[in-house]
C-alpha cells in the first residue's frame, strides 16, 4: 500500500488569530490521525470522519465570524469553498457508511490535500487583509 506523506502545520502558516491556528493545527492531527488508522488498518475510519466534519464545521463557523467581521471583500468565495468542502465530505461519509471501505484512499487523499491547500494557501488571503486592516487602524 501506498504511505501517504503527513502534513505539517507550521507558524509560517498562522493566520495570526491564535484560536484559529489552533483549530487548524487540530486539523492537521487529525488528518493525519486517520491516515495512521487507514494505513494500519487499524479499523473503521467512522468516528474519526464524524469527529472530523463535525470539528471542520465548528472551525468554518469561527472563519465565518472572523471575515464577517472584518468585511472581509473575499468572503463569499471563501465561504463557498467551505460549503464545497462540507459537501464533499458529506458525500464520502455516505459512501463510507454505506460499505464503499475502497473510496478511503481517495478520500484521505483529498482531505489531507484540501486541509493542507486551504490553510497554507487560500487562508492567507484573509489572515493578509486582516494585518492590513488592523495595521490601517493603528
Amino acid at each position: 500500500m501506498e504511505k501517504l506523506s503527513r502534513i505539517e502545520w507550521f507558524p509560517i502558516y498562522s493566520v495570526n488569530i491564535e484560536e484559529i491556528d489552533a483549530q487548524h493545527r487540530k486539523l492537521f492531527n487529525i488528518t493525519n490521525h486517520l491516515m495512521d488508522l487507514f494505513e494500519n488498518d487499524a479499523g473503521d475510519l467512522l468516528p474519526v470522519l464524524k469527529f472530523l466534519i463535525a470539528y471542520v464545521a465548528e472551525h468554518f463557523h469561527t472563519e465565518r465570524t472572523v471575515m464577517i467581521k472584518a468585511n472581509f471583500p473575499g468572503f463569499l468565495m471563501h465561504n463557498q469553498e467551505h460549503q464545497m468542502f462540507t459537501k464533499k465530505m458529506e458525500e464520502f461519509l455516505e459512501d463510507y457508511k454505506a460499505g464503499n471501505k475502497d473510496l478511503a484512499f481517495g478520500m484521505i487523499s483529498y482531505l489531507k490535500y484540501w486541509i493542507n491547500d486551504h490553510t497554507t494557501k487560500v487562508d492567507m488571503e484573509y489572515a493578509k487583509y486582516l494585518q492590513k486592516a488592523s495595521g490601517s487602524q493603528r
